[in-house]
């Protein structure tokens, strides 16, 4: 190591997906033993910076120095080697090797024939459990492991490569507070004998149990760096929000009767106790950091995912719904977050797409007439200004903001009570989010009862009559969008203490 110098420092890091900046000179310092948390709300550039760090992206431009040198991996492989690892949300192990065998993973120890030497890979992953202070066995299979076992397996993995620096993104999230506490325990033993530390988390009030320092970071921009004593969680709050972004007032408006209701919704590991109704002509936003279960909830809603516990009801009327296919005889359409893969078949035409939804209510026997379907799909393209050159065209030679146009289209196409639409402007420029809340607008208008799952918050805030805010999968707030700011939905986005003002 060269004299003085951090353990890690990253600085003028640029990144761009696409031509859009998601990292715009960035930067992160972290010192021997030193645990540094990351934070900033969705988009912030937080999960690109630390794929960066760990070589799973490749930098535009600028420079990672590790104990005062150069690196340049060229893939997470490299970079581990090198002694920067990471432990994600989401394990990477395989469920039916033992402990063993995952920790060692593509290094596992030879013998002179070059074959596996099963007696020292067990008696290094042992020494490894050892120092973490785990009564986890070597030859257990991971699959029996639990969710906190499964977390000390990744950080196994990762000081099998002798690392320097270890990559913690949300290690709480699925935790109990009995092992979060273990968690810390962990950590700090690996920060007292040197290794650095990179915490990224949404609950905020964790921090000052376990960290020495925070970094914030906004809409892909380095914001500060605080010491711990001068981070209280409104200070935090306030440089994740900053001033950068205006919210216009949103307009209160007139809504009809109550005719769906959710009641007490769970699913394990997801959510829980989940609560709310819709009224007609309502856009009822919910919103939350990743991680909270929204789309989990919605995917839910509409029997993309199973539904084990609770109960729904239409005009006061028990339903059950266990595929689309229900969801959509009650009259419930729902706009994916990921329209490429599943709200679009890219390869057919945009008429093709939008008849995609009705295509049992316009056949006749096994026949569909093509003038019906023409019709509908022309008119939708009219209604929407999708621009194209003709309801032939393929869906996947369209701008983003008009393939989430032809998403919107067919559903609307099947006459909606209502339509879940969850993050209905990712990814697509402001003159199409301004035709899509036009949009919103006129659905609403029309008695569509609209739920609207958005990461962004000034969005919610806008086009919401009611928002309902998520964490750790419970609602932390339910209430009219009335005197609701940025900072009051982040407080409750990283809250752990429920609120309803309805």
């Amino acid at each position: 190591m060269t004299v003085n110098s951090p353990l890690l420092k990253a600085s003028g890091i640029n990144k761009q997906f696409s031509g859009v900046s998601v990292l715009e000179n960035a930067f992160l310092q972290v010192e021997p033993g030193e645990i540094h948390a990351l934070v900033g709300a969705n988009g912030a550039g937080k999960s690109t910076l630390i794929k960066v760090i760990t070589a799973a992206h490749q930098a535009d431009s600028g420079q990672i120095m590790l104990e005062g040198e150069a690196l340049n991996c060229r893939n997470p492989k490299q970079a581990s080697e090198a002694g920067i690892s990471a432990v994600y949300q989401e394990f990477s192990l395989i469920s039916d090797l033992s402990v063993a065998e995952n920790i060692f993973l593509g290094h596992s120890p030879k013998t002179s024939r070059n074959l596996i030497d099963w007696k020292e890979m067990q008696a290094k992953a042992q020494a490894i459990l050892d120092t973490l202070e785990s009564p986890i066995k070597p030859k257990a299979i991971v699959r029996y492991l639990s969710v906190a076992e499964r977390q000390i397996v990744e950080i196994a993995k990762a000081l099998s490569y002798e690392s320097k620096v270890l990559i913690m993104d949300e290690p709480t999230s699925s935790l109990s507070e009995e092992d979060v506490q273990k968690l810390f325990k962990v950590m700090r033993s690996l920060s007292a004998k040197g290794m650095g530390i990179i915490y990224v988390s949404h609950r905020l009030e964790e921090l000052p149990q376990i960290a020495h320092k925070i970094s914030v970071y906004r809409d892909g921009r380095y914001i500060t760096t605080l010491d711990i004593d001068d981070a209280p969680k409104s200070v935090i709050i306030e440089q994740m929000v900053g001033n950068s972004i205006s919210v216009q007032a949103h307009q209160k408006r007139d809504v009809g009767p109550t005719f769906f209701e959710a009641k007490n919704l769970s699913s394990p590991g997801k959510f829980s106790n989940i609560s709310f109704e819709v009224h007609e002509g309502e856009i009822l936003g919910i919103t939350g950091l990743a991680g909270a279960g929204r789309t989990e909830l919605v995917r839910a809603l509409f029997g993309a995912d199973p539904l084990p516990a609770g109960e729904l009801f239409l005009d006061g009327k028990s339903i059950k719904i266990k595929s689309p296919r229900q969801a959509k005889a009650n009259g419930i359409g729902f706009i994916s977050e990921d329209r490429k893969e599943e709200g679009l078949v890219l390869d057919h035409s945009i008429g093709d797409n939008i008849n995609l939804t009705v295509l049992e209510r316009i056949k006749r026997g096994l026949i569909i007439p093509q003038e019906t379907e023409n019709k509908l799909s022309n008119s939708m393209i009219t209604d929407l200004h999708i621009k194209c050159n003709n309801r032939q065209q393929l869906a996947k030679n369209l701008s983003g903001g008009n393939q989430q146009k032809v998403v919107i289209a067919k559903w609307m196409a099947t006459k909606p009570r209502l339509l879940i639409m969850d993050e209905p402007t990712r990814g697509i420029d402001v003159g199409a989010k301004s035709q899509i809340y036009g949009l919103l607008k006129t659905l609403s208008q029309e008695g569509v009862g609209i739920i609207m799952i958005s990461s962004e918050i000034p969005e919610v805030l806008e086009q919401s009559d009611r928002v309902i805010v998520m964490a750790q999968g419970q609602i932390t707030f339910c209430g009219d969008n009335e005197n609701l700011s940025q900072d009051q939905i982040l407080d409750y986005a990283t809250s752990s203490t429920s609120f309803n003002a309805a």
